[in-house]
């Protein structure tokens, strides 16, 4: 008997054994196997719509918009290689980035008022002015690619459809037990010090009026008002690739900031039998929510910039001895008329003429010469430093005659002024739609000179900048910059970020006027720097830069100024 209740006993704990196993440590099991497959999938999940969130930050980078006063603008800089970005002349345009923009009106706010130049203070006023406008466009263009609303193309117009391949993406990426229920995008400006930028402060710092705290590293901080003489310019977040940043840093787009960053809402669900084992009127292991924040890219703002000429066709002019002289409005004027350039290059094109132009202020001597000067000072970005255009500016002339001033933008942040005795550019042509002035005026001693003022950049974009967009017109040969009877070689083009070293191009037909690339896929100008095809072709200026203002002062001797004076009076009429 006590042999069988011990057996009894024994079997009795085996059953609640048993028993404790199938309703305790299976279950638990269970649980836990639950729990290591959701964290499994959320870490996939999460890891998933923060690389979609990069995605959408790439591609808002590719949008480009038209601005009618500056051209074509993005979040990021693009050189002029771009399929969907060509000019009526048949080449590609360059895109100037967003941050770009605000740095080079700002910095050429500081040398208006280092200038005390009245002038280009009212200019760069205006710029202003419009670039509040470009933003709030390009804050709207983003705004509706991110809710999928409108077509925006890239550089090579291939349209942008932000929503499409973030789906995309995500899809091909979650595993087969994970499915996409909904996805949001939306774009805001980040908080406490958040964000970076890639527009390095004014140079030298005496000149730079930044605080401290408004930048990190040199570089302008994004996303804070950073007043000039009670102007406000403020800065979008774009590094040079796009990162991830953090959630609580992330607020709602506004009318105040350029708002760059992109933020994705994301549901996922997921399948699997036991994924409410739990709580079966719940999902609390059924659904994902993941949210991601990233901050787009910007690309440099690369290639050669527009060059500036002054020719003296006579001796150099007593009273016009430098820049600062020029910029002055001490002239005794006869007469200052602005023509307009229509109906192509004047006078190359046997349709274009001179159209008298009227404008919006009294023209004088001086305020022609800084007007055309910040066109071209505007043109160089933010290549030049601000003691660089200062010493421009107060360097005298010593020029005899015939012999041709260049000033170029160097990559070191200098201005290189060269006296050259051959001119790689069409004399007396002025750009279709651009400006052409003409002074006849008078100086100290009695000197009566003919002033010629023809920009090529004065007027940008499609839809005002004419056959070429306010771009630069190129040189003749292409590769002049290399060339010792330019008074050029490859190492000093390469300081200027020109030629085959400075923009790693082998130039194949420098002599080459009329052919384009895209009439002829086996038709090539430029290869790459190991002879590689290139699969765009870049715009010619952009191998040795282009004319974008030339000024020619008859003096003493005979000038080209009076014949092309009665020239445009007689097509005035």
């Amino acid at each position: 008997m006590k042999v069988r209740t011990k057996k009894r006993d024994s079997g009795n704990v085996l059953v609640i054994v048993t028993l404790s196993i199938c309703m305790i440590v299976v279950p638990l099991s269970l649980v836990l196997i639950q729990i290591g497959m959701y964290l499994i999938d959320r870490d996939r999940a999460e890891s998933t719509v923060e690389a979609a969130c990069l995605v959408a930050a790439n591609d808002l980078s590719r949008i480009v918009i038209d601005d009618p006063h500056f051209g074509y603008v993005s979040l990021s800089n693009y050189p002029p290689v771009g399929r969907g970005l060509r000019a009526p002349d048949g080449e590609p345009l360059p895109v100037v980035g967003i941050n770009t923009l605000v740095g080079t009106v700002r910095q050429n706010t500081i040398i208006a008022h280092e200038l005390g130049n009245e002038t280009i203070g009212a200019l760069v006023d205006d710029d202003r002015e419009a670039l509040d406008k470009t933003i709030k466009d390009l804050n709207f263009a983003w705004r509706c690619a991110l809710s999928n609303r409108g077509r925006y193309r890239d550089i090579h117009g291939e349209e942008v459809i932000l929503l499409d391949d973030v789906t995309d993406f995500i899809e091909s990426h979650l595993p087969p037990n994970l499915h996409v229920r909904s996805i949001d995008l939306s774009q805001g400006w980040l908080v406490d010090e958040g964000g970076t930028t890639t527009i390095s402060v004014p140079e030298p710092a005496m000149y730079a009026r930044v605080n401290a705290s408004d930048q990190r590293g040199g570089k302008y901080k994004p996303f804070r008002n950073i007043p000039l003489f009670n102007r406000p310019f403020s800065f979008a977040g774009a590094g040079a690739s796009s990162s991830l940043v953090p959630l609580n840093q992330f607020q709602d787009a506004d009318a105040r900031h350029i708002c760059s960053i992109v933020k994705i809402d994301c549901t996922i669900e997921r399948d699997g039998p036991c994924r409410n084992f739990i709580s079966a009127s719940s999902d609390a292991f059924g659904i994902l929510h993941c949210q991601a924040c990233a901050q787009p890219y910007t690309m440099p703002d690369t290639g050669p910039r527009g060059i500036l000429t002054l020719r003296f066709t006579g001796e150099p002019v007593p009273g016009l001895q430098s820049w600062s002289d020029l910029l002055k409005d001490n002239f005794h004027d006869n007469r200052v008329t602005t023509y307009e350039v229509v109906g192509g290059d004047y006078p190359l094109d046997g349709q274009a003429r001179m159209k008298q132009f009227e404008p919006p202020a009294p023209p004088s001597t001086g305020r022609q010469f800084s007007e055309h000067f910040y066109y071209w000072l505007r043109n160089g970005h933010l290549r030049p430093h601000v003691d660089a255009v200062l010493r421009m500016v107060n360097d005298s002339f010593k020029a005899r005659p015939l012999e041709i001033y260049t000033y170029e933008f160097a990559s070191d942040g200098d201005i290189s002024r060269r006296v050259i005795a051959r001119d790689p550019f069409p004399i007396g042509v002025t750009a279709d739609s651009q400006l052409s002035t003409v002074c006849d005026t008078s100086v100290q001693g009695g000197v009566s000179p003919i002033i010629i003022i023809r920009d090529n950049v004065s007027r940008l974009g499609t839809k005002h900048g004419g056959k070429h967009c306010g771009e630069p017109l190129e040189g003749h040969p292409l590769n002049w910059c290399e060339l010792t009877e330019y008074g050029g070689d490859e190492h000093m083009a390469k300081g200027l970020g020109k030629g085959r070293l400075g923009t790693r191009l082998t130039l194949l037909d420098p002599d080459c006027r009329s052919k384009d690339a895209s009439d002829d896929p086996n038709f090539f100008i430029f290869r790459r720097l190991d002879g590689s095809n290139l699969s765009l072709q870049p715009r010619r200026s952009f191998y040795s830069g282009g004319l974008a203002v030339d000024i020619e002062i008859g003096g003493i001797s005979g000038s080209t100024a009076a014949q092309d004076v009665q020239s445009m009076r007689r097509l005035n009429r």
